[in-house]
């Protein structure tokens, strides 16, 4: 099955020689060390591990794959002759040959039986596969957590006991604390020369912030003043228009009934010293004085 599958992969358009399998497997086992072989049973090796030498499982294992190969085989074939025994029955029915068409469905039954057969052989096969692979896979956890075990048990070993551990961590406390002490006796002196008065410098930052709030207060007002002088200009032109507006028709209302009082006491006078003709003869002039005098108004 392996030389198979190699020519294949190689891409050969027949199976390797024997003497050319044979040469394959020594280069590959021997210069690359990814299989192993004995016989008629090759262990291929998994990813960054050594293939090690055949056992019996392994044996066992390659017998189990070869019988699982050998019954696929046999279902295809069986598959290919029940195919051929369907068409021979169709071609016997056809030509109404009766003795043809049992012979032929007769064949076709037994090898459909065959096959159920080795149909239910592979399944097994398969099912004892998988749990052989599955044990394995357990068999490969227990070696891997067995060594993780030890691994452990080692170090905890080279660790100690909890004692032991405060212990370490008392004395690494211990040593750090003289560390920031003696970086604390070397910073001194460098602090004495560069001190800064503290004081000082708060005076001069409140001094500089009261500076910066009185310039944006002045700005400020100065900018709320400009918009009411923008805004109280229109409305006091308009106030003046209005009260000159007003003053003149005032003036007029004014001028108007003055001269029609003046023009009472004129008439009054004419009728207290004057002839009543006279009167009469005057009365058009007045009533055209007062038609001017009320269209004036």
């Amino acid at each position: 099955m392996f030389r198979k599958d190699s020519a294949a992969a190689l891409g050969f358009a027949s199976e390797l020689t024997d003497s050319d399998f044979r040469i394959l497997l020594t280069y590959l086992a021997r210069d690359k060390q990814v299989l192993a072989y004995d016989g008629n049973v090759i262990k291929i090796a998994a990813p960054y591990e050594s293939p090690g030498s055949v056992s019996k499982e392994d044996r066992e294992i390659a017998s189990l794959k070869s019988l699982m190969s050998e019954v696929s085989e046999q279902m295809s074939l069986l598959e290919i002759r029940i195919v051929a025994l369907r068409e021979q029955t169709q071609k016997a029915v056809e030509t109404k040959n009766r003795s043809s068409a049992l012979a032929a469905i007769r064949s076709k039954k037994a090898a459909e039986a065959v096959l159920a057969r080795r149909a239910d052989t592979l399944f097994q096969l398969e099912e004892i596969y998988q749990n052989i692979e599955k044990a394995s896979d357990q068999l490969t956890m227990v070696h891997v957590m067995r060594g993780s075990f030890e691994v452990l048990r080692g170090l905890n070993a080279k660790v100690g006991r909890s004692h032991v551990v405060e212990d370490v961590l008392e004395g690494l406390k211990n040593e750090m604390g003289r560390v920031n002490d003696v970086g604390t006796l070397i910073s001194q002196p460098g602090q004495e020369t560069n001190s800064v008065d503290e004081h000082a410098v708060d005076e001069e930052l409140d001094a500089l912030m009261r500076e910066s709030r009185k310039a944006e207060e002045e700005k400020s007002t100065e900018q709320t003043m400009r918009r009411l002088a923008t805004v109280q200009l229109p409305s006091r032109s308009n106030d003046i228009t209005a009260n000159k507006t007003e003053d003149l028709r005032q003036t007029t209302t004014t001028e108007a009934q003055g001269s029609s009082l003046r023009y009472d006491i004129g008439a009054l006078e004419c009728m207290s010293l004057g002839s009543p003709a006279d009167g009469e003869r005057d009365r058009p002039k007045r009533q055209r004085n007062e038609n001017t005098t009320w269209e004036r108004s």
